[in-house]
């Protein structure tokens, strides 16, 4: 598929993708849209021959599926139809109806997310937020294509020129099963922690945050697993395979296996990693719908903080 000369792209042909990257579906999108299934379906060809790619595979009763372009210009297409949003929305500050499109650090979502978006449900109904899960390397590219206005992550490889809001100080920890010989203790030493099997979260920049705390002090950790899920890791801990350095503490001791797992304070001086909100430096400000984003985060972080220290096991 060649591109022509000049890429005419409209709105309505952003939006009807995106609807229809987001439905499976031609004539669901269509129905959401209140228009003829011809008319979603010619405005995305003509997008895809604009430019010069396929987005969507058509698949006779199976519906419509991303290609690897595609999934890629919808978190794009998105950030776009959020920013035009947001320009109209500057002529009436008042208005909060439209998208947001935020983006979430992966281990994070199942923490804060359900409480950040039904709060925000609650409050402005009007409010669509499209939420993009992320590993650490992404978020800066993420802010500074626009594919995102904000996002909820850790202060791990953000670059100097992204604006940041601590709202926590999230302390590490390891984790064994409540049947491991370390399980009786409160606290332990990473130089007893190397001499043990380790179950690494294994995501980029994460693993690097993980395994420096080892290479500054000296030691060399025996990772014998890697798993980039967390509930993977905390399983595979449950189950007697090894510990594991975590920072986020769930609520509940047991694992998708149904083994247990006991949380050891860290003896070593080491510095707590940092929860924040995080926004292009380039913006001047928030938008009214990021701001509304921002405040709900900050509940919500502040009310799972609460109920964890209450809980604490």
């Amino acid at each position: 598929m060649r591109a022509t000369g000049r890429t005419d792209v409209s709105l309505t042909q952003l939006r009807y993708f995106v609807a229809a990257a987001e439905q499976g579906s031609m004539t669901w999108a269509a129905d959401e849209l209140f228009v003829a299934q011809s008319a979603v379906s010619t405005a995305i060809a003509n997008l895809e021959t604009a430019v010069g790619a396929q987005l969507l595979i058509r698949r006779r009763a199976k519906g419509l599926q991303l290609t690897a372009t595609g999934a890629d210009f919808l978190v794009r297409a998105r950030g776009i139809l959020a920013s035009v949003d947001d320009a109209l929305g500057a002529l009436r500050p008042e208005n909060t109806a439209g998208r947001l499109t935020v983006g979430c650090f992966r281990t994070l979502a199942p923490f804060y997310l359900p409480s950040v978006i039904s709060g925000l449900g609650e409050a402005h109904p009007e409010l669509l937020v499209d939420v993009t899960e992320m590993t650490a390397e992404k978020v800066p590219d993420a802010l500074a294509s626009q594919a995102i206005e904000i996002a909820l992550t850790y202060d791990l490889g953000l670059t100097p020129d992204i604006e940041r809001e601590v709202l926590a100080e999230v302390p590490l920890y390891a984790a064994v099963s409540v049947h491991h010989p370390l399980a009786d203790r409160e606290s332990v030493s990473l130089a007893e922690l190397a001499e043990l099997p380790m179950v690494l979260l294994d995501m980029p920049v994460s693993r690097d945050y993980f395994l420096q705390w080892f290479t500054r002090a000296g030691l060399r950790p025996h990772v014998r697993y890697r798993f980039a899920s967390f509930e993977a890791v905390r399983a595979m801990v449950g189950s007697g395979h090894g510990f594991t350095l975590l920072n986020q503490q769930p609520r509940v001791a047991s694992t998708y296996s149904g083994g247990e797992l006991r949380h050891l304070h860290i003896v070593d001086n080491l510095p707590p990693l940092e929860l924040v909100l995080a926004w292009s430096g380039g913006a001047k400000q928030l938008t009214k719908k990021a701001e509304l984003f921002a405040a709900q985060c900050r509940r919500s972080v502040a009310e799972y903080g609460a109920g964890a220290t209450q809980g604490a096991w």
